[in-house]
């Protein structure tokens, strides 16, 4: 069919490294020049996988980078990294002329102004190919779901004010901060970045 470009929107993709290299060794074998994007988190991505990646067509990696606050991520279980883990990774990848998209979150439920602030010059100084910021979003069903019910924070009523680019968008407040200053920090490190 000619398809070239591939989005695989599995997040923990690069987790298991049977399949990922039987996969890419297949792909290399057949020799279809694809132009992969995929998602990966940065305590999953090895080194040994990344030549062969590349080889297959993996030209953009996504990592989860959420917060530039080691607090704010073991907050939400994604501590087990340091920033200086992170930015090894950012350039491990980029080394061998894969693209980075590191996505950041504003708002998670430890967040301030310093701890944003901190997000904020994470990815200015990993200094990625693109860059994705979000506020926190309490999804139904996820455990900051749970903990918005339990602490009285407004949800949204319709599935549209869930969505990153509804103008309707109902994000959540923190400890700290409100829902809207979370927002106004999110929309000032789009121009910022």
């Amino acid at each position: 069919y000619r398809v070239k470009n591939i989005k695989i929107a599995d997040e923990m993709f690069v987790l298991n490294e049977r399949h990922v290299l039987e996969l890419c060794d297949l792909i290399i074998e057949r020799g279809y020049g694809f132009n992969f994007w995929a998602y990966a988190r940065v305590d999953t991505v090895k080194e040994r996988f990344l030549e062969k990646l590349k080889k297959a067509g993996f030209n953009w990696l996504c990592l989860g980078i959420e917060s530039g606050s080691k607090h704010v991520r073991d907050g939400v279980q994604k501590g087990r990294f340091s920033e200086s883990e992170i930015a090894s990774v950012v350039q491990r990848i980029k080394d061998v002329d894969i693209n980075v998209m590191g996505n950041y979150i504003f708002g998670l439920p430890d967040d301030d102004y310093e701890s944003m602030q901190a997000t904020l010059d994470l990815a200015i100084n990993l200094n990625c190919e693109m860059a994705n910021f979000y506020s926190a979003m309490a999804y139904p069903g996820s455990q900051l779901y749970q903990m918005a019910v339990e602490r009285g924070w407004a949800l949204p009523e319709k599935w549209h004010d869930f969505s990153q680019h509804s103008y309707e968008q109902l994000s959540l407040p923190t400890e700290h901060i409100s829902a809207g200053e979370v927002l106004a920090f999110r929309d000032k490190a789009w121009q910022v970045y």
